[in-house]
């Protein structure tokens, strides 16, 4: 886990006011602030190609994607049980560095960053690991000196959908994960929110359907983050209005 170099269940129909005042903005990276599930789901099909190993995308979905390599590859049945976890990772992040060109950013993330920085303290919490976020943070988004607390792959036991990797963010920040607004894109990710204690999470839309997210337990969706209700606490928190709202079908509208 590493600092920054400077210094923010139930649903969106309660006011921020009655859950008390904000304390933390927590942010998860890959599909939520950068487009690069295309280059994760090649090293995963480099990973499957090796051991002649047909995966769906629903299984794909299901069991691979927003989760740590290191989770799925001992705790997946497969081929690969028993082999050396270092190895497989190594090559994993050597492919998705070499990769790294084709990543984007998703439409608003670094305004967002900007902006909540202001007045709240900013951690992001990834499966992916130390190289792979300095690189996204730094590099791609450009915002790494605005990040307080980075949580990777090697920071912890257990990945997402376990909350750990959220709580040691809040602990870090010293923020009560009750009082703390999360931006996720995938339902493991909504899942280890809701099951650290976080009440308002905003689902992106980047990879997941809308529907998926708030069973999980998102409040409401948006497509991207260039909303400006989506860069302010009390719009975030407020602007859903009923349980489930979905943005993604008044920006159709």
């Amino acid at each position: 886990m590493s600092a920054g170099r400077g210094s923010p269940h139930q649903q969106g129909a309660q006011s921020s006011r009655s859950r008390g005042p904000c304390e933390a903005v927590l942010l998860d990276l890959d599909g939520t602030l950068v487009l690069s599930e295309e280059v994760h789901r090649l090293a995963w099909q480099a990973f499957f190609d090796t051991w002649g190993v047909t995966v769906t995308d629903a299984d794909y979905e299901q069991h691979y994607m927003g989760r740590r390599p290191s989770d799925v590859i001992t705790g997946v049945p497969g081929p690969w049980t028993g082999t050396d976890v270092a190895a497989v990772l190594s090559t994993m992040t050597t492919f998705t560095l070499e990769n790294a060109g084709s990543v984007e950013v998703v439409p608003g993330a670094a305004a967002l960053i900007q902006q909540m920085r202001v007045k709240y303290p900013v951690a992001v919490i990834t499966s992916a690991g130390a190289p792979w976020a300095q690189h996204l943070l730094d590099k791609v988004l450009g915002v790494r000196h605005l990040v307080d607390v980075v949580v990777t792959a090697e920071d912890t036991t257990t990945g997402k959908p376990s909350p750990e990797g959220y709580l040691k963010a809040c602990a870090a920040l010293r923020a009560r994960p009750e009082r703390c607004l999360a931006f996720e894109d995938s339902p493991s990710g909504v899942r280890a929110l809701v099951a650290a204690g976080v009440r308002d999470i905003v689902g992106v839309t980047t990879t997941s359907d809308a529907a998926d997210l708030i069973d999980a337990g998102a409040c409401w969706t948006v497509p991207d983050l260039t909303s400006a209700r989506v860069r302010s606490v009390g719009g975030a928190v407020r602007a859903p209005g009923a349980a489930g709202r979905n943005d993604d079908e008044e920006n159709r509208a």
